[in-house]
């Protein structure tokens, strides 16, 4: 159920971000879609198309509204560790519990709050969309450096999300993923994906307006997991007998 539900949330935003950033209707300053309403357009050389004027077009390695998170942790007891396969598409598995001295070398990436992340390797969907309402999930995980993770402000969070979710972004990572065994892509891949930069007031708008959306699909996120982990508890009574269900 959780995860139709945020399907059906997905889809929505997927088709606000295609309106808004592909077709480049977003609301003018008047209200109105931005290019049905005569707005100006100008030729981008690394997209190879037209943009509204004032845009800019940027890399995923280096934009001024997300940074590349570098390996790291910070000391710890005892936390969640999510390697790649842990998650499918936005849903995030059990995971399994770690110490920091004895944590396997790719257990080595620190969630953060309005991080955006994404699989490197080619063909592999996964995304983890790490709001505020995740804070639960972001403090008591650990990430594999199987993950790259953009980190965003609390204002373009969920533009960065809906590009990293995008099918175009994943078809660019997927066009330039390399490698013997495994192809993938790193830091020096990422500053050949180039995406659009809307300006600050569009930027706001679309906060404004998509926050909402990703703040349900969180709390679903954290709704899911804890029916499980209580699933989970109850289960093993209801086999041996140690509890029962009145029909």
């Amino acid at each position: 159920m959780t995860a139709a539900l945020n399907d059906n949330l997905a889809t929505q935003i997927n088709t606000l971000y295609q309106y808004w950033f592909m077709q480049f209707e977003f609301p003018d300053k008047n209200g109105k879609p931005y290019l049905s309403s005569q707005g100006g357009l100008e030729y981008n050389s690394r997209l190879k198309k037209n943009i509204p004027v004032g845009w800019q077009v940027q890399s995923i390695a280096n934009n001024d509204l997300s940074t590349i998170i570098k390996p790291g942790v910070e000391q710890f007891t005892s936390k969640t560790y999510y390697p790649t396969s842990e998650v499918n598409g936005t849903t995030i598995g059990n995971g399994t519990t770690i110490d920091f001295k004895t944590r396997e070398s790719r257990a080595n990436m620190q969630p953060t709050e309005y991080s955006v992340w994404f699989a490197k390797m080619k063909s592999s969907v996964k995304h983890l969309l790490l709001n505020t309402e995740l804070n639960s999930i972001i403090d008591s995980s650990i990430l594999s450096t199987g993950f790259s993770g953009l980190q965003c402000s609390e204002q373009s969070f969920e533009y960065i999300s809906s590009v990293v979710s995008s099918d175009y972004f994943e078809t660019i990572k997927d066009t330039l993923a390399h490698g013997a065994t495994q192809e993938a892509v790193n830091n020096d891949d990422l500053a050949n994906m180039f995406f659009v930069i809307p300006d600050k007031e569009t930027l706001e708008k679309y906060h404004a307006v998509a926050h909402k959306l990703y703040s349900k699909i969180s709390n679903n996120i954290i709704e899911s997991k804890e029916l499980t982990k209580l699933r989970d508890w109850l289960l093993p009574m209801l086999m041996n007998g140690q509890v029962t269900v009145d029909s």
